[in-house]
């Protein structure tokens, strides 16, 4: 029962989603595209960490006659603003020997664009809540999704073994979402939490303020190197008591130029440093392997999505064609039980040899049973789901059975489909056996039958042989 409310809600989590992830995923593998561009510029600097923050304003009084701030940016560019020989500028330089690299550059239109509709639809506000509430949303697709995964291949100690599954899409769901839950995962939860900062839900206005006299501590700036620094400001004016402000990532730092006396450090508080976090995931600007790896998850979303309607139209959508089905009147019916729409099928296969016979004959899931008035026989046709479970059209099954009793003497015939590669091969195929087998009024028409990976050739000895007992 509750691995059906899982699948139902899996299902009904990708449908409702579904628009959005798109636009998501398309906007979202060029926003990757872009920070692996950005990534390859000479003005991006891989080896911040090598730097030291006092050597590097050292190196900008060889080419600047003043410096206002600079800063280093997600995409680890150093960005300097100062005055030249050419006037004020805004250049990216190198910070090993201060040395003008490029002319900061305007955003690219395109991608400034692409960013707006990923971010909020082009809606503002309202888009930036509604894809905040998706991100939430795909967090509880993945974690449903993975839990089904998990229920499918018997549990964590099975998580790298190969899956037996033939078909592509579902092969493709199944081994993508193995490898590509986590980045998933991340992704969507640093999505929703960037968007209840972007909206002050958790004020960043908790920073820690302590407040020192002059000479009672200093800072040195020679223990800092830059993959710390966000910016500096420097000092308006020669006097000693003027001040720079330094910003890291989880504090600011205000202290005098004549004798670098701390004057004032604030402590970050712990949802501005989660911001940062959530940003270097979600946009993996700064560094190309997760670029790389963002555009490939984004990627993934969206075969999710395409296999995901390939898998339900398989299942899902084939339980609207049953309505011609005349339940009541049907002498033979057939029930099934079907995860990818296989076994399904093969019931289809089962109904046009019957009808050549002239067998009043109906079909229907293991999920619609019920009183059936004129039936005599029962053809069973299922799947098994994962480690032994029933399909999702079917989980309900033995409760539905044990509340209908049939008004007339049955026979029956229960086949089986599964993998031998799985060790409770058709276990689900037993489970009704043994239901029928132990129900007053219920006689054998043919025994138990398992057939592995879906073989025609055994499957049409099953038939002949059942055909022929009818």
């Amino acid at each position: 029962m509750i691995q059906g409310l899982w699948r139902n809600t899996h299902f009904l989590l990708a449908i409702s989603v579904s628009l959005f992830l798109v636009v998501a995923s398309i906007t979202g593998t060029l926003l990757g595209i872009e920070a692996i561009m950005d990534q390859t510029k000479q003005q991006s600097i891989s080896n911040l960490e090598k730097f030291s923050l006092k050597k590097t304003m050292d190196a900008f009084q060889d080419y600047f006659i003043e410096v206002y701030e600079f800063s280093v940016t997600e995409k680890n560019y150093v960005i300097v603003q100062g005055l030249t020989n050419d006037g004020f500028e805004a250049v990216y330089v190198h910070p090993k020997t201060g040395e003008k690299i490029a002319k900061v550059e305007t955003e690219n239109p395109f991608f400034n664009t692409v960013r707006n509709l990923h971010r909020s639809l082009f809606l503002k506000k309202t888009g930036r809540i509604i894809m905040g509430f998706i991100s939430f949303l795909t967090v509880l697709l993945v974690l449903t999704g993975f839990l089904l995964f998990l229920k499918r291949i018997g549990g964590f100690s099975k998580l790298i073994r190969p899956i037996s599954e033939k078909h592509f899409f579902r092969k493709g769901h199944l081994e993508l979402g193995r490898w590509f839950f986590l980045p998933i995962l991340l992704v969507s939860l640093s999505g929703v939490y960037l968007v209840t900062e972007r909206l002050a839900i958790f004020s960043e206005d908790q920073s820690k303020r302590y407040t020192y006299k002059a000479g009672e501590r200093y800072v040195d700036l020679n223990k800092f190197t830059l993959d710390q620094i966000k910016k500096v400001e420097y000092p308006f004016s020669s006097l000693k008591d003027d001040t720079y402000k330094i910003e890291f990532y989880n504090r600011t730092l205000t202290f005098q130029q004549g004798d670098n006396s701390l004057l004032v450090e604030e402590i970050h508080s712990i949802p501005f440093l989660i911001r940062a976090w959530a940003y270097w995931i979600h946009t993996g600007e700064n560094n190309i392997l997760l670029a790389i790896l963002l555009s490939l998850t984004a990627l993934t979303l969206l075969f999710f999505i395409v296999s995901g309607l390939s898998i339900s139209s398989k299942t899902s959508w084939t339980l609207f064609k049953f309505s011609k089905n005349n339940l009541n009147d049907a002498k033979i019916i057939i029930l099934y039980g079907s995860e990818t729409g296989k076994s399904y099928h093969q019931a289809k296969k089962l109904i046009k040899s019957l009808k050549k016979r002239k067998d009043n004959i109906a079909i229907c899931s293991l999920n619609n049973y019920r009183i059936f008035p004129e039936v005599e026989k029962f053809i069973v046709l299922t799947s098994t789901y994962g480690d032994g479970e029933s399909p999702s059209n079917a989980n309900l099954f033995k409760t539905l059975f044990k509340k209908h009793k049939q008004v007339n003497a049955i026979d029956y015939a229960v086949l089986g489909f599964g993998s031998k590669d799985y060790p409770k091969f058709c276990r689900f195929a037993e489970v009704v056996d043994t239901l029928f087998n132990q129900e007053k009024g219920f006689t054998e028409l043919y025994p138990l039958f398992k057939i592995n990976e879906q073989n025609i050739d055994q499957y049409l000895s099953w038939e002949n042989k059942l055909l022929s007992r009818i």
